[in-house]
């Protein structure tokens, strides 16, 4: 064989494998496709409360929907009560991978992410519906990007924000009025509302939810700020027969966060499928909430719960001392170049537009 023949060989065997290559590169994407659209993801997510709770149980629901919108490929094992993860826990639990998705409530872990506390502010949030919807369109919409920038530089991804609804006041003594709050030991959580208590010259008490019923029970605390439906679940109408409806707020934005490498993880269509999942879960719990309040407000009175309004000059009262620490909020944040005041004007203009 001449040389030149050798030569023209050489080099049709080296395009042969130049192409082989090439087509080889080209196909590895699909064959990557193809493995994760097989594959199973099984998932572990944390829950804060027991499944008698009617939010639990939605977060429950929102799981199994995740599975039936992925045809199976997600697999999401459910731990409720803290049984996997302590609420104060949740959010280093997440981000660590002790488990993919977790339920936080930033209240009480306040200094991992100082903004968020925007969403327990006194008094901030009136109206659930609207403020649920207002929450999550601020954290996982739209240009103001700083919520799930942050959390996103912390490891983990925002999912949906939920909340609690109709937060008012269950005692063991009677709270008729705004004097009434003095001297009385009040269990609270996060930063400002301990502020807002002590401005009246009652007593904070720190403390889980899991805690309440016996601290009620034994002196420990006299009364809790809660929401309506967690105060009938947890039958605390059986150590504290007094209710104070005073419109507290219906604090939106605790989040449903997961594993930021774990969201990396996840084909873009299940991506997908989880928001579309925590989207419907939104106006579920909403229209729940609306459900649950009149019922529970019944259970309570067969039970012997006697129930105060205060005059409408407590409540003014009440109302300026609430704006006031939303106040000092914001000038705090600004201390600390965090966009606190605009979060905050954002949040509100949201919640008049979902009110209309």
């Amino acid at each position: 064989m001449t040389k030149e023949k050798k030569g023209r060989n050489t080099s049709q065997f080296l395009r042969v494998i130049g192409l082989l290559m090439s087509l080889a590169v080209l196909l590895l994407p699909l064959s990557v496709l193809a493995q994760q659209s097989t594959k199973t993801f099984v998932l572990k997510k944390a829950d804060v409360q027991a499944l008698s709770n009617s939010r639990a149980h939605l977060s429950k629901a929102w799981a199994e929907e995740v599975e039936k919108r992925t045809q199976g490929r997600v697999k999401i094992r459910y731990y409720p009560a803290q049984t996997l993860l302590k609420a104060r826990e949740m959010f280093e639990g997440i981000r660590t991978g002790v488990a993919d998705i977790g339920i936080w409530v930033q209240a009480y872990t306040p200094s991992i992410s100082p903004i968020s506390a925007l969403w327990t502010l006194p008094g901030v949030s009136p109206k659930f519906r609207p403020a649920i919807r207002a929450a999550n369109e601020l954290i996982l919409e739209g240009d103001f990007v700083y919520f799930r920038e942050e959390l996103r530089r912390l490891g983990v991804e925002p999912l949906y924000a939920w909340g609690v609804s109709d937060q008012e006041m269950i005692s063991t003594k009677p709270i008729a009025g705004l004097a009434a709050l003095k001297g009385l030991k009040t269990r609270v959580i996060g930063r400002e509302w301990p502020q807002l208590i002590s401005k009246f010259d009652g007593t904070p008490v720190a403390m889980s939810w899991a805690e309440v019923y016996e601290a009620l029970s034994r002196g420990t605390i006299d009364a809790n700020v809660g929401f309506v439906a967690a105060n009938t679940t947890s039958k605390l109408y059986e150590v504290a027969k007094h209710h104070t409806q005073i419109n507290l707020g219906a604090p939106a934005g605790p989040l449903a966060i997961i594993n930021k490498r774990t969201w990396d993880s996840l084909p873009k269509d299940i991506q997908q499928a989880m928001r579309e999942a925590s989207r419907a879960y939104v106006d579920k719990l909403a229209d729940i909430y609306e459900e649950e309040y009149q019922e529970d407000i019944t259970e309570m009175k067969a039970n012997g719960v006697r129930f105060y309004k205060w005059s409408s000059g407590d409540r003014a009262k009440l109302q300026v001392a609430m704006e006031n620490l939303w106040e000092k909020w914001a000038n705090k944040m600004a201390d600390k170049n965090i966009p606190g005041r605009e979060a905050l004007r954002r949040y509100i203009e949201l919640q008049e537009k979902y009110s209309r």
